[in-house]
């Protein structure tokens, strides 16, 4: 990891109870993100290898450190308990390679190079690389290392990241 570049993990058990439930991820995300202090924002919930649930979590008045990560565990745990999450839970921060998990992403990042992989085939390829350009309600504009330019519907976004030189 580069000098000056921190990403903080902490994990953390969220249930004493036994019993193993399954619990939609969209669900545990509405939990989560309503559970958040002020200026924090849920960037990405995904379930990391089995039932570990991983939340990258920002901020917008300090760094996402550990005494911050123990602060979201300590507001999330009783809710995701009540949800029948009984699995463990990794807080991080969403580092230099942050994803791009929603339009305003996308809007916040303009000027930033992004890599972005579609579901399907646009203009016969899934993959791109490229500068943010712009972005309206549905779409966004990737202007792509070789002088090209593609709009991609959010919609059609299965995974996007920053792609920041350090």
């Amino acid at each position: 990891m580069e000098q000056g570049v921190q990403r903080t993990r902490c994990f953390f058990n969220v249930s004493k109870r036994g019993a193993v439930k399954t619990a939609r991820l969209d669900r545990l995300a509405e939990v989560v993100e309503s559970a958040l202090p002020e200026g924090a924002e849920l960037v990405e919930a995904r379930f990391s290898g089995g039932p570990l649930l991983t939340l990258l979590v920002d901020r917008e008045d300090g760094p996402v450190n550990h005494e911050f990560c123990s602060g979201v565990i300590s507001r999330v745990s009783p809710l995701l308990d009540e949800e029948g999450y009984d699995g463990l839970v990794e807080v991080s921060s969403p580092g230099i390679d942050r994803p791009l998990t929603k339009p305003e992403h996308f809007e916040r990042y303009v000027g930033h190079e992004a890599k972005v992989r579609t579901a399907e085939p646009i203009e016969g390829r899934r993959n791109f690389t490229g500068t943010i350009e712009r972005t309206n309600e549905t779409a966004f504009l990737l202007k792509l290392s070789e002088d090209a330019e593609v709009e991609l519907p959010f919609g059609s976004v299965a995974h996007a990241n920053l792609k920041e030189d350090i």
